[in-house]
């Protein structure tokens, strides 16, 4: 159930990236915030779904591919970790351009 409102949300948000190209030309670059040891399967999982968005032609407007990145974090490094539950496993999907 949690993967089937995952594969919900993606799109959207591909969606208004595009409604922003459309305005304004930029370089997509996804990064991966997560805790160190996560940091390896949170960039497999963002290649997945930039792979998929391709597949579907999400990505067609883009003049570049997007760029997909990681920022190694420690635990209780971020106000939000707590409230995350850092250390059970739980990771966050955010979005920043």
């Amino acid at each position: 159930m949690e993967r089937a409102a995952e594969d919900l949300v993606h799109p959207e948000r591909f969606k208004v990236f595009n409604e922003i190209y459309m305005v304004r030309e930029f370089r997509l670059v996804l990064c991966a915030d997560v805790r160190g040891c996560d940091a390896e399967d949170a960039t497999r999982a963002l290649e997945s779904i930039v792979e998929a968005e391709r597949m579907n032609g999400g990505l067609d407007y883009l003049l570049c591919e997007p760029l997909i990145i990681s920022e190694t974090r420690y635990p209780r490094t971020r106000p939000t970790d707590a409230r995350m539950g850092a250390g059970d496993g739980q990771v966050a999907v955010t979005c920043a351009l």
